[in-house]
């Protein structure tokens, strides 16, 4: 019998994973941009994040996933496939997965009852009359049951629970509530607040290909006190960007120095801030074009 990883969450967080799931990401209907919210509220919180995935509306995959994220990582959360409709299947495969049984929620049900309000697009509805539409309803509040699984309510103006089964988040895959679950769940996650990370920006005019030997040498040097050297390219932009990654702000902050001048760069707070500094057709490598071509 497959169970859910909750012993993970009785310890202090540190690694995470998110799994996007949905047909029309796949397909190309819809852009996912929850995984990126995702990744910046963990780097916040200090806790790494190790993986993102995204798969269709598939029970097979969704059991494989989660059952794998749930026991490689400490804090998944799952994005999509929690509506009214036939391939929303999220609450089913995740109680499948870990061999659950699955009901109708009292909780989530009475709140959906009470808070659902009618509008233009939302006319009045009868509650108590059996009907196609009422069923639809119901699925979206037949939750995974049992004794590692909560219901946690953020806001008491908005009926849709974080279903948590074990270690993992089932959240909706509407940005707007994803976004404002994830952060009222915040207060409730066990993090060490050791692990905050802290991240410098340095602007560089030089080629990746120039700093590649420096960075090389520096990484090796800093690896040992936890801090990451990144070196990411900005196509058509006037400077490269380096970053420094790790807990120890004070360490971090005592190479701002030595990486300014071994990249003969900048220190930033938000990328390409300085970019105007500079005219286009002195872009290091690369001419800045507009779409048809022609130099701007």
């Amino acid at each position: 019998m497959t169970t859910s990883q909750n012993t993970r969450l009785d310890k202090p967080i540190r690694t995470s994973a998110c799994l996007i799931i949905g047909d029309e990401v796949l397909n190309g209907k819809t852009v996912d941009t929850n995984s990126s919210y995702f990744a910046k509220f963990c780097f916040d919180l200090g806790v790494e994040m190790k993986r993102v995935e995204v798969i269709a509306d598939d029970e097979g995959e969704i059991i494989e996933a989660v059952r794998r994220m749930s026991t490689n990582y400490d804090f998944v959360v799952t994005s999509g496939g929690i509506g009214p409709t036939h391939d929303d299947i999220t609450y089913s495969s995740i109680a499948k997965a870990f061999d659950l049984p699955l009901t109708l929620h009292d909780g989530t049900w009475a709140r959906m009852c009470k808070l659902s309000k009618s509008s233009k697009t939302n006319p009045p509805f009868d509650w108590e009359t059996p009907s196609p539409m009422l069923t639809a309803k119901q699925r979206m509040a037949l939750l995974p049951t049992g004794p590692n699984v909560q219901n946690v309510y953020i806001s008491p103006d908005l009926w849709v629970p974080i279903c948590i089964v074990g270690n993992v988040h089932i959240l909706p895959g509407i940005p707007r509530i994803f976004e404002q679950l994830l952060q009222g769940l915040r207060p409730r996650l066990n993090v060490d607040s050791q692990n905050k990370q802290t991240r410098v920006i340095i602007s560089t005019p030089m080629k990746e290909s120039e700093i590649a030997g420096f960075l090389t040498n520096l990484q090796e040097k800093v690896k040992e006190r936890g801090v990451k050297v990144g070196s990411y390219p900005r196509w058509g932009k006037i400077r490269n960007t380096v970053t420094l990654t790790g807990a120890d702000k004070d360490y971090i902050e005592s190479l701002v120095d030595e990486v300014e001048k071994g990249v003969r760069g900048l220190r930033v707070s938000v990328e390409g801030e300085d970019d105007a500094q500079e005219k286009p057709e002195e872009v290091t490598g690369v001419q800045a074009t507009t779409k048809d071509g022609v130099k701007t």
